[in-house]
């Protein structure tokens, strides 16, 4: 049984916990072949006992330095050499993880695995129709696939328009002074350019940079920079001294929703980097897109109508959205506008979008749910208040945005109590 965990230890330390499972006991206390081991990683999977004594094991292990030291003793040199030398290609996606044993991951990954497994599948399901724009910028900079993508399923699940209450928008929630100072600034259509996924994804990218170069691949401290504010945390990290994050006195010095933030994270890109171990499917999606042109005044929703549930049980309103974020909800689709849809609906779009009675009924539904309304209204400006503030009462309106429409000049952008404001509708 020691022979058997102290092998498997290696196996998991060596993969950077790729898969965290282990196999089934041996007395023999003979060298398992890989397929020996693969099969009994697969039948301790069925086996809580098993599992359970893995744990075990692992938390009486203060150090990594102990197990190497118990292999070079257990094994001999050539053949721990050997298994050595098998794993010196280490995946780009597998930095320095906290172990699977750790509880608040294993809380964590319940949590995705049950009740918010539907927005783990919609993130992947969101992402495959924006990996174009988004996956480049991280690339640019080495930063994985799953760890940016586990950020999204959190942040905003996949979606674009995306705001909270505080005032954080789009895939990746950036609050308005983070945003500018990565460069993700001004409108591009509709919206602030948060909502544009290329711009908030550079400007995500570069806010990860920038934390590596201080934490190098500590993920956890990366994210608790990213929920806590980067300075917030450098501060609490001299505290203290630059330990592990997860020693207790510094994680419960953290706040309460960065505590969270970190399993969840960390849960979820354990889970992109190997669903199948968790029993997760993530299906293989087209996301290639088409660019068609709307052949009368149209709308997103009216499009969304038209193409039903084709090829997608929940329909295509949000992919939709995603695709051509600089255009609201609410707005009209001049007749020969660009529009970017999915590259499997073109045929859809090419036929069933013509037909004259769907559309009418969609047109009407649309007008209804949308009907004509000012493009802006009307605010009263109060003490204490500026145009930051203002926007983020608003949610879908910059400041700059603001100002434009009230000629309101920067950098000061003055303004005063009492005085009415025109505010850009959402």
């Amino acid at each position: 049984m020691r022979l058997f965990l102290i092998t498997f230890a290696l196996f998991i330390f060596s993969a950077c916990q790729k898969k965290a499972t282990i196999a089934e006991a041996y007395s023999e206390p003979e060298p398992l072949s890989t397929d020996v081991l693969i099969d009994g990683i697969k039948q301790c999977q069925k086996d809580t006992t098993c599992l359970e004594t893995l744990n075990t094991y692992f938390t009486d292990l203060a150090e990594q330095a102990k197990i190497e030291k118990e292999l070079a003793i257990a094994l001999p040199e050539e053949e721990l050499n050997a298994m050595l030398d098998e794993q010196t290609v280490i995946p780009q996606s597998n930095l320095k993880l906290p172990l699977l044993e750790n509880t608040r991951v294993q809380a964590a990954l319940n949590e995705w695995l049950t009740w918010k497994r539907p927005k783990l599948i919609e993130t992947w399901n969101n992402y495959q129709f924006l990996k174009a724009q988004i996956y480049p910028a991280f690339a640019a900079k080495d930063i994985p696939e799953s760890f940016f993508l586990a950020i999204i399923a959190q942040e905003s699940g996949g979606r674009v328009h995306s705001m909270s209450s505080a005032g954080a928008s789009g895939l990746f929630q950036f609050m308005p002074a983070t945003a500018d100072r990565f460069g993700v600034r001004g409108t591009i259509g509709d919206y602030d350019a948060r909502f544009h996924p290329e711009s908030a994804a550079k400007g995500a990218a570069s806010y990860i940079e920038e934390q590596r170069n201080l934490y190098g691949d500590d993920l956890a401290k990366i994210l608790a920079a990213y929920n806590a504010g980067e300075n917030r945390f450098r501060r609490l990290n001299k505290k203290h001294q630059n330990q592990s994050i997860w020693n207790n006195q510094f994680f419960y010095d953290l706040p309460s929703e960065t505590q969270d933030y970190i399993a969840i994270v960390l849960s979820a890109k354990l889970i992109f980097d190997n669903p199948e171990a968790f029993n997760v499917v993530l299906n293989d999606i087209d996301g290639s897109t088409a660019i068609v042109r709307a052949k009368t005044d149209t709308s997103l929703s009216e499009l969304a109508v038209c193409f039903g549930q084709y090829n997608n049980d929940i329909g295509w309103y949000r992919i939709l959205r995603n695709l051509n974020a600089t255009i609201k909800a609410k707005r009209v689709i001049k007749q020969n506008a660009v529009i970017v849809i999915p590259h499997e609906l073109k045929p859809v779009f090419d036929s069933t979008c013509q037909d004259t009675e769907l559309m009418g009924l969609a047109k009407k539904i649309h007008d209804a749910d949308f009907p004509d309304r000012p493009m802006f209204t009307w605010y009263k400006i109060k003490q204490g208040d500026s145009l930051s503030t203002i926007s983020r009462k608003f949610k879908c309106s910059s400041k700059r945005e603001i100002a434009q429409l009230n000629k309101i000049k920067a950098p000061r952008y003055l303004i005063n109590a009492g005085k009415k404001l025109k505010v850009p509708q959402c």
